[in-house]
């Protein structure tokens, strides 16, 4: 083999292995980074997904509390979709709510709200947002309504709009006891007036 010959053969080798080191420096670190990024981002699907499902696992659709006493009195709440309370264990949060208050010998009392927090132990209920309560003639709205059972007591606050057949009244609360169905309309501050915006 010639002098010539052999130079050929030393430098096809010198730029085979130069190749091969370029190629497996810049190339395959570039592929590992696009397959740990792809990886990644899987991972991270997978997590959203199932936190999604922990939240769906804890909507109630179409809810419907009913309970009632010894002597027959009933309360029946319902609810398009509720959502349980992972901090409260007792209290369910209500959209969507109707309820009816039915005791013997006595109107039934109608109430509306956009959302409620219902107290499955003792049945209180505070209703929010868009309050509408129906009772005989009278119609009630407001922004918050308190029911206690334990002090037989349906306490409506802010902007309180009181309606009957003969008056229309603006006030801060009105209260009705549900034992005697006795109800009174005041403000919270003892100076202000009860507004009676018309009579017809």
């Amino acid at each position: 083999m010639d002098i010539k010959k052999a130079f050929q053969y030393g430098l096809l080798t010198l730029l085979i292995i130069t190749s091969f080191v370029f190629y497996h420096k810049y190339f395959t670190e570039d592929v590992k980074e696009i397959k740990n990024t792809k990886s990644e981002n899987v991972l991270e699907k997978k997590n959203t997904k199932t936190n999604s499902d922990d939240l769906n696992k804890n909507v109630i659709e179409n809810l419907k509390y009913v309970s009632e006493d010894l002597l027959g009195n009933t309360y029946t709440v319902t609810a398009q979709s509720a959502t349980l309370k992972e901090d409260k264990l007792n209290e369910v949060q209500l959209f969507e709510v109707n309820a009816e208050i039915a005791r013997e010998n006595q109107e039934i009392i109608y109430i509306y709200s956009k959302t409620a927090s219902y107290n499955k132990i003792n049945n209180n209920t505070v209703f929010k947002k868009k309050v509408n309560v129906k009772y005989g003639n009278q119609i009630i709205d407001s922004e918050i309504l308190n029911l206690n059972f334990e002090d037989n007591l349906i306490e409506i606050l802010n902007n309180v709009y009181f309606v009957n057949e003969n008056t229309k009244i603006k006030a801060d609360k009105v209260e009705i006891d549900l034992l005697d169905k006795k109800l009174k309309i005041s403000m919270i501050n003892k100076k202000d007036k009860v507004n009676i915006i018309s009579k017809y």
